[in-house]
């Protein structure tokens, strides 16, 4: 028996006798059983989702299930946003402008979705993921822009320096969540409406910008509401899963449809990506709550069309798209440092087109490998404050408390 089928034979043992860690019999060597075992569930599980046992708090027995759609979805939107912020700063060549405003019609409200998916209120991941990460980054980010010589930027914390916005945005969106955790569709319903009327209302306070990003901390709300309430709207996932192939191929290509029409629309009313960055008003920019609401629609059908078509075709692992995918946090906390050094330095390596995937593949490859995406989840992801050997007497004792082997 392999050392695999084994670990099989003794979760299935485990489960279906009982018995916990400590029990002192010893488990049959069922080999045969164990390969049809394994065959089955390579069948059905393993083939598109990644097992891996491990214990919570408090030794209890836990499958881990790696959902490896959202890794291939998350690589593609940070792809877009690397790529985007490249295109900002690269020269001019054919189709660059109506490249970089498609990418900005969609890309971070479809983040912000995927974001409140997986949102859930951790103390401790606040603190170190969140807050501190903002703190460091943000006076890292300043000093260096500074150092560089770009005159308008100077040490603060008051306004979300570029990049970081997101961050600051996510650490509001997660302390918001008891107030967002509503139990009935119609209350879910109603904060949803709400929000979508407070993005398009916060556009006609011309005073409102940058300053704690209250802009966008209003305007993308609805995104991450929908994420949120999508992720936990068991029927609604279940019914479309077990309707029919043409009723979902009608309904996809009707919203593939209503992302052209729109996509079209938005460029024929001379709507700029900067519009689309919610951090200005309507007077400001000269334009209309409707074209706001019509950058919104564009982008709900479009993550419609992500999440319930592209996402179900890729639920197997891909070589090195889902690893990237795995670390989009690195990904997301350091090209910036490279995009402002070539910004103010070295200009020329973006002066044609395939200069610009060239350096956008290099980033993407450098940045997003496992070394560099594990480091950065440790150092920013609270990884090692739950280490430290004082939070690990912690858990000791409470495990101890409740009776339970560590």
């Amino acid at each position: 028996m392999t050392a695999r089928e084994h670990e099989y034979v003794c979760l299935c043992w485990k489960c279906c006798s009982g018995r916990d860690n400590k029990t002192e019999e010893k488990l049959p060597d069922t080999t045969g059983w164990a390969a049809f075992l394994l065959a089955e569930w390579e069948k059905t599980w393993y083939s598109s989702l990644d097992f891996r046992i491990s214990q919570r708090k408090g030794g209890v027995l836990n499958i881990k299930t790696r959902e490896y759609q959202y890794d291939n979805l998350r690589f593609l939107l940070i792809a877009l946003v690397v790529l985007g912020h490249l295109l900002e700063i690269a020269g001019e060549f054919p189709h660059r402008e109506l490249l970089y405003e498609l990418i900005y019609s969609f890309h971070m409200p479809a983040f912000l979705f995927l974001s409140g998916m997986f949102a859930r209120f951790d103390r401790i991941k606040w603190i170190f993921g969140m807050a501190v990460p903002y703190l460091l980054f943000q006076w890292i980010y300043t000093s260096f822009v500074e150092k560089l010589g770009d005159p308008y930027v100077h040490v603060q914390f008051s306004r979300p320096y570029w990049i970081l916005w997101y961050l600051f945005v996510l650490a509001i969106y997660t302390l918001l969540l008891p107030i967002y955790d509503v139990p009935s569709p119609a209350g879910r319903g109603l904060m949803v409406a709400v929000s979508v009327v407070l993005a398009l209302l916060v556009g006609f306070d011309q005073s409102i910008d940058y300053q704690w990003s209250a802009s966008r901390i209003v305007a993308f709300q609805p995104w991450f509401l929908l994420g949120y309430y999508f992720r936990r709207a068991d029927g609604l996932r279940v019914r479309w899963e077990g309707a029919g192939r043409t009723f979902k191929g009608i309904v996809l290509s009707l919203a593939a449809v209503c992302v052209v029409v729109l996509e079209r629309l938005l460029f024929q009313r001379g709507i700029t990506a900067k519009m689309m960055l919610g951090a200005y008003g309507y007077e400001n920019l000269g334009y209309s709550w409707q074209a706001r609401g019509l950058i919104m629609c564009c982008a709900a059908c479009t993550i419609f069309l992500l999440v319930l078509g592209l996402a179900p075709c890729l639920k197997r692992r891909i070589p090195v798209v889902t690893t990237l995918g795995e670390n989009t946090l690195s990904i997301y906390l350091f090209h910036g440092f490279f995009f402002h050094l070539i910004r103010l330095k070295y200009p020329w390596l973006l002066e044609r087109p395939w200069q610009v995937f060239a350096v956008w593949a290099g980033l993407l490859l450098l940045l997003g490998n496992p070394v560099v995406g594990r480091c950065t989840g440790f150092l920013f992801g609270a990884g090692w404050y739950r280490r430290l050997p004082w939070r690990r007497a912690e858990q000791k004792k409470s495990a101890a408390k409740r009776n339970v082997p560590t």
